[in-house]
């Protein structure tokens, strides 16, 4: 048996055509996040599925300036450079380098912020 080829389908230069996404907004008042699926950004569309109906979200939080997302935190970048110069010194990955960071950090007597008590 032989296979029937498919008829070839135009070829479009339009990229708004090929991904939509980029292009769209929620639809969504006021949400203003890229469209993910049916018209929603993934949040709403996540709202959709689960619940049935949209509610509001928490807006972007901003953020400061002169820091980059690195290992999953913003930090600035002089200490990027810290934590790089130990996890190439110990030969260790970025998270673990941080992850013994923090470990000295509180060996040494460092209290942490919410270990303290409320009263």
């Amino acid at each position: 048996m032989s296979r029937k080829a498919r008829p070839s389908t135009p070829k479009s230069t339009n990229v708004d055509e090929h991904i939509p996404s980029l292009a769209k907004v929620c639809k969504v008042k006021e949400c203003g996040r890229p469209e993910y699926a049916r018209g929603y950004c993934q949040t709403h569309h996540r709202q959709v599925l689960n619940t049935g109906k949209v509610s509001a979200i928490r807006p972007y939080r901003a953020r400061d300036a002169g820091t980059e997302k690195f290992a999953g935190l913003r930090l600035n970048k002089r200490t990027i450079e810290a934590v790089r110069a130990i996890a190439k010194e110990k030969g260790i990955s970025d998270s673990a380098a941080i992850a013994f960071v923090l470990e000295e950090w509180s060996a040494n007597g460092h209290p942490w912020p919410l270990s303290k008590s409320r009263g």
